[in-house]
């Protein structure tokens, strides 16, 4: 079985294959029930697939690595600061 790549196509590909039910309206309405129920416990396995992701970047936010790397790439000349004045540079 072929994934669609958007609703629309998987709409047509149901209806080829299920002629006689794409005629009634409660049968297209219950197969896309069913096929946003299976979109969403897709959509569901890939974001949990990202938290080990997302954990190890929470421990390098939290430890201050990525702060210090981004600091560290900076090669803009560090700002003089005066009181009475400030520079603005466009």
């Amino acid at each position: 079985m072929s994934v669609a790549t958007d609703a629309s196509s998987a709409y047509f590909g149901w209806r080829y294959h299920h002629p006689h039910e794409a005629e009634d309206p409660s049968a297209i309405w219950g197969a896309a029930w069913r096929a946003g129920g299976r979109a969403a416990m897709q959509d569901s396995s890939r974001l949990v697939e990202l938290v080990p992701l997302l954990r190890e970047l929470l421990y390098l936010l939290e430890d201050g690595a990525v702060e210090d790397l981004v600091r560290a790439s900076d090669r803009r000349p560090a700002p003089a600061f005066d009181d009475d004045e400030c520079e603005v540079q466009w």
